[in-house]
């Protein structure tokens, strides 16, 4: 069957599955699960986001959707003035001796962006970030995700429902985690070949997926 909405690929979990039964817990747990996946372990261009900040005090908040920065600047004078991450407690270790004037720096806190030094005036920020692709329901019936990687949302959704129904054959299991895992590799190689084609290709930071049922990933810049 077709498998390009939100009510289609509820449907698809229910079959493969064969259970017409859960359809509260397809929704509100094996989607939900695959999302937050998604989310935590891919980092492609499809995720990027511009937004602008007005830094006028010492902080702000992140954006909707904010998972992590990538770039991070300020425009004075027709400058662009890069702003440096800071651990907290870095951040707490400088604090003292600061002034105020154009912050240099940055830190996250909960929900907020920390500034130092405290900004002395209004600065225009900008701020290019990863953002969550936006959950499905059913009033929005697609995202990227499922539109070009449907394979994604499907294995993923199978295999949280195998741990959540219990019982299911081993190879079975394998074999869900197995097609889930290659499909988010599978984006990611697509991704950076994309981005690199024509050009060597060159290891960054921010650009990493791990196997998406291992923690090992290495990012900068993350809420903390």
């Amino acid at each position: 069957m077709a498998l390009s909405t939100y009510a289609e690929l509820q449907t698809s979990i229910a079959n493969w599955l064969n259970r017409s039964d859960l359809s509260t817990e397809i929704t509100g747990d094996f989607i939900v699960l695959t999302e937050k996946d998604i989310n935590s372990k891919l980092r492609i261009r499809k995720m990027i986001s511009e937004t602008s900040i007005t830094i006028d005090a010492e902080t702000e908040d992140l954006p909707t959707g904010f998972l992590q920065v990538r770039d991070f600047f300020i425009t004075e004078g027709g400058t662009k003035h890069s702003l440096t991450y800071m651990t907290p407690v870095q951040m707490d270790q400088i604090k003292g001796s600061s002034t105020s004037g154009m912050p240099e720096v940055y830190t996250i806190l909960g929900d907020k962006f920390r500034f130092a030094p405290i900004p002395s005036a209004s600065y225009a920020g900008t701020l290019n970030f990863y953002k969550a692709f936006d959950p499905l329901s059913d009033s929005n019936t697609s995202n990227f995700i499922l539109a070009s990687h449907p394979a994604i949302y499907l294995y993923g959704s199978l295999y949280h429902a195998a741990n959540f129904l219990g019982g299911v054959e081993p190879a079975r299991l394998a074999q869900w985690q197995g097609m889930y895992t290659t499909a988010l590799e599978r984006l990611e190689r697509n991704d950076r070949e994309d981005q690199y084609s024509g050009s060597p290709l060159q290891i960054r930071s921010d650009v990493t997926v791990a196997a998406p049922f291992s923690d090992h990933t290495k990012v900068t810049n993350n809420n903390t």
